[in-house]
């Protein structure tokens, strides 16, 4: 698929089919994370797949929003540690930039391979640390179901012209 053709079909779905995704298919989209550019090039976005149905059920329950995402088949947990990143020169950590880049770049690789998938950031912490284990260093800074679509959705919603966004030279 055309990139800007990706873009454009980027949607949040939160319904899907009970099929499960090819191994080869979860491994090119977190191929396509692990190229995303970070700070320094340091890379400290991790991945945890879940595609065990009880696992998939704790992290729903942890989500907390109502009917979305029950019937997913399984879910992408994005972990990183505080010092995954550097600082800015106002001194703020810049993880979340660098975990929100590399986010992204999986939900593009999604859509390009067929796939729906929905940014998390609405839920319990220390709920899916204590389900995943996952160690206190680590942030979970989003999440997303992985699968295929029970339908495909229409176009984009309207959005602002770009007059009413771009800024030329100075504001």
């Amino acid at each position: 698929m055309e990139f800007y053709e990706v873009v454009k079909k980027r949607r949040s779905y939160r319904f899907f089919k009970s099929e499960m995704p090819e191994k080869d298919t979860i491994k090119r989209i977190i191929k396509a994370a692990r190229l995303a550019p970070t700070w320094a090039n340091m890379q400290g976005v991790e991945y945890i797949i879940i595609q065990d149905q009880d696992t998939v059920n704790k992290i729903w329950e942890a989500i907390g929003q109502g009917e979305k995402f029950n019937n997913a088949p399984m879910f992408i947990v994005g972990i990183i540690p505080e010092s995954g990143s550097g600082k800015n020169k106002n001194g703020e950590p810049y993880y979340p930039v660098d975990f929100g880049i590399c986010f992204e770049h999986i939900m593009l690789a999604a859509t390009a391979e067929g796939l729906g998938s929905c940014w998390i950031g609405f839920f319990n912490e220390d709920k899916i640390k204590q389900i995943l284990e996952i160690p206190k260093k680590y942030r979970v800074l989003g999440l997303t179901p992985l699968g295929y679509p029970q339908k495909e959705k229409e176009e984009i919603s309207s959005r602002k012209d770009l007059e009413e966004i771009t800024h030329w030279e100075s504001f």
